[in-house]
């Protein structure tokens, strides 16, 4: 039951945080890569006043780095922006980012909001 509510309470903030329709501030999203554990969290900032975002993915041994501002659409359900021939969605209500380059490529990250925490 705690785990539910706590659950619901992190959905309740990402909508407040992401679903502002007068949105001025810069909301970060922390992310997690599920397909490789190991690797450290990458963020996203999003910027619906200038209509972009800002993904920052640490480079790895295994992995070089994808970090750049992208242009990005912003509706009321989602935000989608295309790095290379992914196009990424960020659900507005989840917080989770969906990665796709087609022919069945697809990736899924959970994220958070990244708020201060002291």
């Amino acid at each position: 039951m705690i785990r539910q509510m706590r659950y619901l309470w992190r959905l309740v903030a990402i909508c407040l945080a992401v679903s502002s329709p007068a949105m001025s501030e810069t909301v970060t999203l922390i992310c997690n890569n599920p397909y490789q554990p190991s690797n450290p969290p990458f963020t996203i900032e999003l910027d619906q006043a200038r209509s972009t975002v800002t993904q920052d993915v640490p480079a790895t041994a295994r992995v070089r780095a994808s970090s750049g501002t992208y242009t990005a659409t912003f509706t009321a359900n989602e935000i989608k922006y295309n790095v290379n021939e992914w196009v990424y969605t960020i659900d507005r209500v989840t917080g989770n980012v969906t990665a796709n380059a087609g022919a069945g490529a697809v990736m899924n990250f959970p994220c958070h909001v990244g708020k201060t925490q002291f």
